[in-house]
């Protein structure tokens, strides 16, 4: 069995071809994240150095992460390409595993990535009979709290620990603070992720029909959602009162071109079948969106969100609040009309699971609206 193994999720990028467990060619390079340029003419290479090519590979390996958000999506990206076009097998593993394949001396294997402040990447195995098993999943958490859960499920057992990964270069000193005389720090040259190893350990996973979906492995959150939640955290969602409608009259009937007069909104705020939210940042409503429940369905009336706070999930904040009113009411589905040419709203409705199923044409004037709906049973 010839394998092509591909590593993205660092500052490495790796491409190595085996044949079952022997290394046929291998081409780690930093690339300093360069990946999306360097990756193919390096696949390239690889197979001119090994005289083969994508017709002779009978499994693909790739690194699913953690490690580099944009990396591992290029990674996982080619060789999810290559194994469409040519219906090649596909294995994913972890950034974690592929390091503890470079460990041979049996006992436990603690693989550590630092993710900076004192966080990092861990994952614990037992190489014991020549196999690698997996006994604490891979996870993210702070350097603390991995050592403890490290030392839980090793602290029965006589066996040395072997530390693993560019964690053990910036965390050496709390590891051997805990650890003393238990445990080995692996060579330099282990610390990083190699596409040799990951190769090992898609084999692996071949052999004991372990084969998925790949997927990648986000373990944390990249920095801007992170922010971006941060953000929301601040923004309150509330019921509308009639006290509201002059500050949403005088922020939306400009940002709109047809936006709904207040006597309108004052009619819904009256109706019993009506409700509507507001969603606001320092007090000041930068969002607002409302339902009329008829029987046992729901349609949303209005999802409206300030123009200087749009693309920062206040929409998707509405929305997610509608929907759980509305299962509230029992309603058995959601409907809504949107402009055919707002894109940016159709996108946000499929997010959420609505589909299309009819058009209403000159909805809006001289632009047709689709009709979308969304089941909640």
């Amino acid at each position: 069995m010839k394998i092509l193994s591909i590593d993205t999720a660092s500052n490495i990028c790796g491409v190595s071809i085996l044949e079952e467990n022997q290394l046929i060619c291998n081409l780690d390079k930093n690339t300093i994240r360069t990946h999306s340029e360097n990756l193919m003419p390096m696949i390239e290479k690889a197979f001119i150095q090994s005289n083969l090519n994508l017709k002779n590979i009978d499994l693909l390996v790739c690194d699913k992460g953690p490690g580099s958000f944009t990396g591992i999506r290029i990674g996982i990206a080619t060789v999810k390409a290559f194994c469409d076009s040519l219906a090649i097998p596909c294995v994913g593993v972890s950034s974690l595993e592929a390091l503890a394949y470079s460990i041979k001396k049996e006992g436990f294997i603690a693989s550590l990535l630092d993710c900076k402040n004192d966080n990092c990447y861990f994952a614990l195995y037992e190489l014991k009979n020549s196999q690698y098993v997996e006994i604490l999943k891979p996870s993210a958490d702070t350097i603390e709290n991995a050592i403890k859960l490290i030392q839980k499920n090793t602290s029965s057992s006589n066996q040395m620990i072997t530390f693993v990964g560019d964690g053990v270069v910036v965390y050496k000193e709390q590891i051997f603070d805990k650890f003393e005389k238990d445990c080995i720090l692996a060579p330099s040259q282990n610390n990083n992720l190699n596409s040799y190893y990951l190769g090992l350990a898609g084999l692996h996973k071949w052999q004991t029909n372990q084969l998925e979906d790949i997927l990648p492995l986000y373990l944390k959150k990249p920095q801007a959602q992170r922010q971006l939640e941060e953000k929301l955290k601040d923004i309150e969602i509330t019921p509308m009162t009639q006290t509201d409608l002059d500050e949403i009259s005088s922020i939306f009937t400009s940002e709109f071109d047809e936006f709904w007069s207040v006597s309108t909104l004052k009619d819904e705020l009256n109706s019993k079948n009506s409700n509507y939210l507001v969603a606001k940042f320092n007090q000041n409503i930068v969002g607002f969106a409302g339902i009329k429940v008829m029987v046992d369905e729901t349609d949303i009336m209005n999802i409206a969100v300030r123009k200087d706070f749009r693309n920062q999930g206040i929409g998707s904040l509405l929305l997610r609040k509608l929907i759980a009113l509305s299962k509230e009411k029992n309603s058995t589905c959601i409907t809504l009309e949107v402009m055919e040419e707002n894109y940016s709203a159709i996108h946000l409705y499929k997010n959420f699971g609505f589909k299309q199923v009819g058009i209403r044409k000159n909805y809006y004037q001289d632009k047709n609206g689709l009709i979308m709906i969304k089941n909640l049973t």
